[in-house]
């Protein structure tokens, strides 16, 4: 069996590759450790080094093609793939591969997406057309359900991202875990005064979650704190600076997944609905959604609660989401071995 996995790899964010290590789990417990997989990957070499399993290129069109044409499956994601907030063209890619791998005869998974926001016309028929091509749709928020649903896609299944089903054998440190991005707007301001508050009897760790993003603004909080950035370049030790610390203040949607995949609180700043959806489905405080700024008092009363530690509610909800994350498994699975 070989599988081809698409998503947003070899680019830095340690997100994303928390994903598709999630994914390689899940699939090699289901489908069996002689299962093999290739990924689509901006960075190949790297993605072979950190996953131990092939890549292609995905500026590599030729290449790519002959991968979907030998592979029995294509895996399109989890992340937001589907979206033109960024720029118009992951549309045109994600939506462009999936559909080649249908016209080739291949079954296509869309796996724990976050769908959206599409604005522009084109990108929306498109977006529409292979969802509706797809085998399986699995999305993990009800807006992407909303969206899918008003593409034209029906049946799509509400799943948790594959993140939350990792297993962190860690014992927490007593200290707080920050990953946040740059935004534009006024929200950094409120944030510097919580975190110089924050800092006289807390541990702070920086932790940026997107190597090519978020260092400069990681260094520039920490600095003037005595506090430590966790560098990156090994997405595990991004994830462990996480599920080690009592809670995370975050803005970066797989920061605060990590934190509760360990059963950790978070306070989520959210810039994108994506951070909002995931805070309300676990019931997690939102300090501000931006652009309206958060104040200091409400980020230093929401974290200093967070850092007391999860209430029942708060793990008993979690327990229900983490064994809902290997619907998406379950279904790949069965799907091929009825091909088979």
């Amino acid at each position: 069996m070989k599988l081809v996995m698409l998503g947003y790899f070899g680019f830095g964010n340690a997100g994303d590759e928390a994903i598709l290590a999630a994914e390689l789990t899940a699939l090699r417990t289901a489908l069996g450790a002689e299962t093999t997989f290739i990924a689509v990957s901006g960075d190949p070499a790297e993605t072979r080094a950190t996953h131990g399993i092939e890549a292609v290129s995905r500026t590599d069109f030729r290449a790519l093609i002959t991968t979907l044409r030998g592979a029995d499956a294509l895996i399109a994601g989890g992340g937001s793939l589907l979206q033109d907030v960024t720029s118009a063209r992951p549309v045109a890619f994600y939506a462009g591969t999936m559909l080649i791998a249908r016209t080739l005869g291949k079954p296509v998974f869309v796996y724990a997406q976050g769908l959206g926001p599409i604005t522009r016309g084109l990108n929306r028929r498109l977006a529409g057309w292979a969802l509706r091509s797809a085998t399986y749709v699995s999305l993990r928020d009800e807006s992407s359900i909303a969206l899918a649903t008003s593409l034209g896609a029906r049946n799509a299944t509400l799943v948790p991202d594959p993140v939350l089903g990792t297993t962190f054998a860690t014992h927490p440190q007593d200290r707080l875990a920050i990953a946040l991005r740059p935004w534009p707007g006024t929200w950094l301001p409120a944030v510097k005064a919580a975190l110089t508050d924050l800092a006289k009897d807390t541990e702070l760790v920086f932790v940026p979650f997107h190597g090519g993003q978020d260092v400069d603004l990681a260094h520039s909080l920490a600095t003037p704190l005595g506090a430590e950035v966790v560098e990156p370049g090994d997405y595990g030790k991004t994830l462990e600076a996480v599920a080690t610390s009592k809670a995370t203040l975050g803005m970066r949607l797989h920061a605060l997944i990590t934190a509760a995949a360990a059963t950790r609180p978070f306070v989520a700043i959210a810039y994108d609905p994506k951070v909002t959806a995931f805070a309300q489905l676990t019931a997690q405080p939102l300090a501000a959604t931006l652009p309206e700024p958060p104040t200091p008092d409400t980020l230093i009363t929401l974290t200093r609660k967070a850092l007391e530690g999860p209430d029942q509610s708060y793990v008993e909800t979690l327990e229900t989401l983490k064994s809902a994350t290997q619907t998406p498994t379950q279904a790949v699975a069965s799907h091929l071995r009825q091909q088979a």
